[in-house]
């Protein structure tokens, strides 16, 4: 059968928030709200890098009043993010994170749903931290999370997740190479109207705590939590995905 192949995020950007987003969101407003008062961050300003549709940036400005910049480099989520969020206080900025670029200094940095996973090489990770920093004011906050190198999908090799649509099936498949520690990530839309599947295909890295936490202080950054993703009790054994807070010297 021949596909239609598409850059990874376009097809997906208008229903992403129905397969994956909102859940995503709501587990990374839960965690924020708790370790921003477990850590004490106060902000008047933020970057949510790897923003997708908007969501949580949206969200912190008007629960938190920050000014915030939304950035991302795929135009299709940006266009969605547009969409969600028509709060002035909200900038949407169309850039690689590896090259951030902020109008001005900010408090806050966030990164959710897998951003820094995104960046599968590790020069790419140091990169962005790097310019994180740059954006960040003295003092100010990185808050991201990241699937690990163990067992990111429960012990699993392959994972699957089947969603029916209006006129529309969406098949998300990712699969786990421990060997490269790669995730190969693949989403095929079956579409009433045509008779080809459309395809996009994405490649994660699931990084060891301890090259997050290198690639961290050679940045300028200090960590001062690493928690698990799901019960934010501090780690002390390597699990499928963490949630760091970190802040500039």
């Amino acid at each position: 059968m021949p596909l239609h192949t598409r850059a990874a995020y376009s097809e997906f950007a208008p229903f992403y928030d129905a397969v994956l987003g909102r859940d995503s969101f709501a587990d990374a407003r839960r965690a924020f709200e708790i370790l921003a008062r477990s850590h004490r961050i106060r902000f008047r300003t933020a970057a949510d890098i790897g923003c997708g549709t908007g969501l949580f940036a949206c969200y912190l400005s008007q629960c938190w009043g920050a000014r915030v910049f939304g950035v991302d480099r795929s135009r299709s989520m940006l266009e969605m993010a547009r969409r969600n969020c028509r709060d002035q206080r909200v900038c949407f900025l169309e850039q690689d994170i590896r090259c951030l670029r902020l109008p001005e200094p900010v408090d806050l940095v966030t990164a959710n749903f897998d951003v820094v996973n995104h960046l599968v090489g590790r020069s790419d990770l140091e990169q962005m931290l790097r310019s994180v920093a740059a954006a960040l004011r003295r003092g100010g906050h990185i808050v991201f999370d990241a699937i690990t190198n163990c067992a990111p999908l429960g012990g699993l090799r392959v994972f699957q997740k089947h969603t029916r649509l209006p006129r529309r099936r969406i098949v998300q498949t990712i699969r786990w190479d421990p060997d490269r520690r790669l995730l190969q990530g693949t989403i095929v839309h079956f579409l009433v109207e045509r008779p080809a599947p459309v395809v996009e295909t994405y490649l994660e890295r699931g990084y060891a705590p301890e090259e997050l936490g290198t690639a961290l202080r050679a940045a300028g950054f200090v960590t001062r939590g690493v928690h698990d993703a799901v019960t934010l009790d501090p780690v002390s054994s390597c699990t499928p995905r963490l949630r760091i807070v970190a802040h500039k010297e």
